[in-house]
């Protein structure tokens, strides 16, 4: 099953549907799908290096975008679909609650929102606990922007410098390279848990 994620990233990497694959899961990602589009990013900047900050910026852009989806689900959808979100991720309504009393204030939301979407804590429980928090859009768009566009950029910097590298090591090492991007997304889970505790 990992060698067929792997090869699936690598065809798409290398197929006119590389970009149409990247900005969709960055934009879900942002919302409710569990996975980070940091993998599928990684592959696309390696396989095409020239045009590694236009696939960042991009990715960045459909990551902002789905932040707003989010958003709409807290503010909007949450005792429908948000409350099904945040029980399918398994974090509990106490621990929300305190997430979205940290964002009462817009100063704390965007550095909330800064910090959080650099680390692997899932973006997606934070748009949704910004939305039900009602933070200022601009606020949110402003602090979404950065905090995305800063790490999409970082992290095709380091691919485009050091593709082959990345590559090469995926290649010899494939099931231990996808296990760390679940084990990024556990970790992840589990910090959310440990900052709103």
């Amino acid at each position: 099953m990992l060698n067929r994620f792997y090869d699936w990233m690598m065809k798409q990497a290398q197929s006119k549907h590389a970009l149409r694959v990247l900005m969709f899961v960055s934009f879900i990602e942002s919302s409710f799908f569990p996975f980070p589009p940091d993998p599928v990013l990684a592959v696309v900047v390696a396989k095409n290096k020239e045009k590694h900050l236009y696939y960042a910026l991009m990715c960045s852009l459909a990551s902002i975008l789905g932040g707003f989806l989010g958003y709409f689900i807290g503010y909007e959808c949450f005792e429908t679909l948000g409350t099904y979100i945040l029980d399918w991720f398994n974090i509990t309504p106490e621990k929300f609650e305190e997430l979205v009393r940290n964002m009462g204030r817009d100063t704390w939301a965007f550095w909330l929102i800064c910090a959080k979407g650099l680390t692997p804590i899932p973006f997606k429980i934070v748009t949704i606990a910004s939305g039900f928090a009602k933070v200022n859009l601009l606020v949110f768009f402003v602090a979404s922007t950065i905090t995305r566009t800063f790490r999409f950029i970082a992290l095709s910097w380091i691919c485009q410098r050091f593709g082959d590298q990345v590559l090469n090591f995926i290649e010899k090492h494939k099931s231990a390279a996808i296990l760390a991007v679940i084990g990024l997304v556990v970790i992840g889970f589990a910090l959310i848990k440990l900052v709103v505790s």
